[in-house]
């Protein structure tokens, strides 16, 4: 059962993009500050934490190695790849389209992919959005399909299905069910919708607006049929492992174009963070719509609520949304607290590193200096 009426309720300062309380200046992250500086000596931590509130730095911790076999130091201005934070940039592009007129919410994602199966017709954008779409994940299919590029591996899947995968596994908007494929769906979606390429989109209508200077969709690199990982200057190299065992993380990000491909550095949040209170991006309105009604995950996700491309946490009474990604050699986490005039931003280049200790550390920060 949904339970969006619930959580509207606690959310209703989070939904308002204005600000409800005075920004916070004498946060203690001293406790915050102890742990990374033990993480970081250890080698545990690799990557970069950064909290800010009314436009200036709280909090700042970088450490770790962006490339260990050069000895290449991790910075503010080093980019890493941030798998599912992505879906927070894909949602702001598709809203943008519907704030435009170009898509609805609440139409058929058959209305805008043709090939789509028509088992799908009951699919909404909102639905993709908030994960209640009952279609299957396909990652998997999908890669498989994955030859040249995002549109042509689409085209290749879709008639390919089999029944089983055609087949919804619960009825449109009745339950939650975390799906990335979802979002590579509403990534082929805007692009025929917005009469361009997915990357030219997210480009014209996040980036540039955004003023996010580093920020990129992570382009595919095929070399004799296969799938090449993707390495870029300035960008963190990606590790899994232990201390003193660890393995260079292989990924393709570029075959999740609407689910994981982002590259982004800390300075590319703060200025996303800006551009939304500003309205650069998404008018008051469709901001507001996208935690307005959130999905209640049923206990699947340690109590979070899924909103329209951004998860909703509330710690001790601390309102929070944003989203999280990784586990293949990098770790995110970007995180607005609106009541406090405040944002979390965590950029990691190591993939066993959890982030929910710093979401709600600074939750307690802030509520602490209130």
């Amino acid at each position: 059962m949904l339970k969006g009426m619930v959580w509207a309720a606690l959310l209703a300062a989070a939904a308002v993009p204005a600000i409800a309380a005075a920004p916070v200046r004498g946060a203690d992250f001293g406790a915050i500050k102890a742990r990374l500086t033990a993480e970081c000596a250890a080698d545990t931590f690799s990557g970069i934490v950064l909290v800010r509130a009314g436009g200036r730095d709280l909090f700042e911790h970088v450490c770790g190695k962006a490339d260990i076999i050069n000895g290449i130091a991790n910075a503010r201005e080093t980019r890493f790849k941030i798998y599912s934070t992505s879906k927070f940039i894909t949602a702001l592009t598709v809203l943008k389209l519907v704030e435009d007129g170009r898509m609805r919410l609440d139409a058929p994602v058959t209305d805008y992919i043709a090939d789509a199966p028509g088992e799908w017709r009951g699919v909404t954008i909102r639905m993709l959005l908030n994960h209640t779409s009952g279609i299957d994940d396909l990652t998997l299919p999908f890669i498989w399909h994955f030859r040249a590029d995002h549109p042509s591996a689409m085209r290749g899947l879709l008639p390919a299905l089999t029944a089983e995968q055609r087949a919804l596994k619960s009825a449109p908007g009745t339950a939650f069910r975390y799906n990335n494929f979802g979002f590579e769906l509403l990534a082929d979606a805007a692009a025929k919708a917005g009469g361009q390429p997915f990357p030219a989109l997210v480009e014209a209508l996040v980036f540039q607006p955004a003023g996010m200077k580093s920020a990129s969709i992570e382009a595919p690199l095929i070399e004799a049929g296969h799938l090449v990982p993707v390495s870029a200057e300035g960008l963190a190299k990606g590790y899994n492992g232990d201390p003193g065992k660890l393995d260079q993380a292989i990924n393709w990000g570029f075959v999740q174009q609407g689910a994981g491909a982002v590259h982004a550095s800390v300075d590319d949040f703060v200025a996303l963070d800006a551009a939304l209170k500003a309205g650069r991006i998404l008018g008051p309105a469709m901001l507001a719509e996208m935690t307005r009604a959130p999905v209640d995950a049923d206990g699947k996700t340690g109590g979070q609520a899924f909103g329209l491309g951004v998860v909703v946490n509330v710690a001790d009474g601390v309102t929070m949304y944003g989203h999280t990604g990784g586990t293949n050699g990098y770790i995110s986490d970007f995180e607005r607290y609106p009541d406090d005039d405040a944002m979390l931003i965590v950029l990691t280049n190591r993939g066993n590193i959890r982030t929910a200790w710093l979401r709600e550390g600074v939750a307690a920060a802030l509520k602490g200096a209130r």
